[in-house]
């Protein structure tokens, strides 16, 4: 639009029909003017973004932190609680000797002891942590959190008894350790078997 023709339209000189033809006139010579230059920018293919989204690995998931310690009681009620005469079924298979079997027998024993010694270690360290605590909030005058601390150590003294009790039974050779031995030479006394039936007993004749 000329500067005459906005100066008629703005004055209210012009018609109305003629402000909007010359509004018209004006879009058009706008749009048959040639677009200005602009850099090109290089496409990015879909699959670079498509394929780093499919790889990408998943959040791992937080575990939450061991409340106990693994050398405690459970820890020792779980070794207790094994059935092992698939494994002295097994062996029987490998080497059907009764003196395989009494060496195998003294291995499990041996590791019974030495899971225990380890229980009663961290037990000991423990009840020593936890007077230190009673010590020191005593002083502080931490009277709640010093009852708590008396109340869990009676429970971890109780613990402690047991595992001591399961040592002594392990010594005599009876208790749950006992289970242990029993259901290991089942298992390759029942292998000896199966050795027999299949090697003799196997074969026989149909009469």
């Amino acid at each position: 639009m000329s500067l005459f023709n906005f100066v008629r339209s703005s004055n209210g000189t012009g018609t109305v029909d003629e402000v909007k033809t010359e509004k018209v006139s004006t879009l058009h010579s706008i749009a048959s003017q040639e677009p200005v230059a602009r850099t090109a920018v290089p496409e990015v293919p879909e699959h670079v973004f498509v394929e780093a989204s499919k790889n990408k690995p998943p959040k791992a998931a937080v575990e939450p932190p061991q409340a106990r310690a693994t050398n405690d009681i459970h820890t020792l009620y779980q070794y207790l609680e094994q059935n092992l005469e698939k494994r002295g079924y097994e062996d029987a298979l490998i080497n059907p000797d009764t003196s395989y079997m009494e060496e195998n027998v003294l291995y499990i024993n041996n590791d019974l002891q030495l899971l225990i010694a380890r229980v009663k270690m961290y037990y000991t360290g423990y009840l020593r942590t936890i007077d230190f605590h009673i010590d020191s909030r005593s002083r502080s005058g931490m009277l709640e959190t010093v009852d708590e601390l008396v109340t869990h150590k009676k429970t971890v003294e109780e613990e402690m008894r047991e595992v001591e009790s399961i040592g002594k039974d392990a010594n005599e050779g009876k208790g749950l350790c006992q289970n242990l031995v029993l259901g290991y030479k089942k298992g390759f006394r029942n292998g000896f078997a199966a050795i027999t039936y299949n090697a003799v007993l196997g074969k026989r004749p149909n009469l």
